[in-house]
């Protein structure tokens, strides 16, 4: 579990630095009543990014640590584009 919640933080700190540093709304919601993880991107009104995790605590723990990353790895990826985007404007 010490990798997932290290991917969480990671989640966590991503996501702030979009609503920070660029025009994105990022929300994260870990629900323990409808026992999902949902992330969601959005430019505007326009979602860029979403992702949704149900019966996340019946995941095994595998498979939960392979969509944490791919999660990761698409905000990263986000992230990049912004920054690039940045780099040539200036």
């Amino acid at each position: 579990m010490d990798k997932n919640l290290a991917l969480f933080n990671q989640i966590n700190s991503l996501s702030y630095w979009l609503l920070k540093e660029s025009n994105y709304k990022s929300s994260v919601s870990l629900d323990a009543t409808d026992d999902s993880y949902f992330i969601s991107i959005k430019d505007g009104i326009e979602s860029i990014y979403k992702h949704h995790i149900e019966d996340f605590s019946k995941k095994d723990g595998k498979l939960l640590n392979f969509e944490l990353s791919s999660i990761v790895h698409h905000l990263l990826h986000i992230k990049r584009s912004i920054t690039d985007q940045q780099r040539i404007a200036v």
